[in-house]
């Protein structure tokens, strides 16, 4: 989706969906999935976080990676390896629902406002080559938390002066 509705080169260009792929998404379909059968799902929020850390990894945008956008609730959905999730624990603003979780996935080739595919298996099944890596996802989310940090501290420490 990211490079046929709005020719994005990264991850973090895809933050606000351009008005032409809103109309597709206003009249696009979602169906329920159960996650942990063949991968877990990661939810990042916000979503510009989320985004941020999949330019960080590098992740190619046009890898197959099973990458979600839920813009009603502002988070980013990733698919991991089954049973991989537990590196994650205690990251901030990140939940994982691996077996007995469901988790509203896109349905067709670009899905709604609540669950609009940014790339991935459009039909549906993840191959496990595409899967991300938590550990390395992990490490992406401190990384643009560290720097978030950073550029808050030099904004109060300009202010403070």
């Amino acid at each position: 989706m990211a490079n046929s509705l709005n020719g994005a080169r990264t991850w973090a260009a895809l933050l606000n969906p351009a008005p032409e792929v809103l109309g597709v998404l206003r009249n696009g379909s979602a169906s329920w999935a159960a996650c942990g059968w063949s991968w877990d799902a990661v939810v990042i929020a916000p979503l510009q976080r989320g985004l941020e850390a999949l330019d960080a990894l590098p992740l190619d945008l046009d890898g197959g990676h099973t990458v979600i956008a839920d813009h009603a609730r502002h988070e980013l959905i990733v698919y991991i390896p089954c049973g991989s999730g537990a590196v994650l624990d205690g990251v901030q603003g990140v939940r994982v629902l691996g077996q007995g979780s469901d988790l509203l996935v896109p349905a067709g080739r670009y899905g709604t406002y609540a669950a609009a595919w940014l790339s991935g298996p459009y039909d549906g099944e993840a191959e496990e080559e595409h899967l991300i890596d938590p550990a390395r996802l992990k490490a992406a989310l401190q990384a643009v938390d560290t720097r978030h940090l950073a550029e808050a501290e030099t904004i109060e420490h300009a202010f403070a002066e």
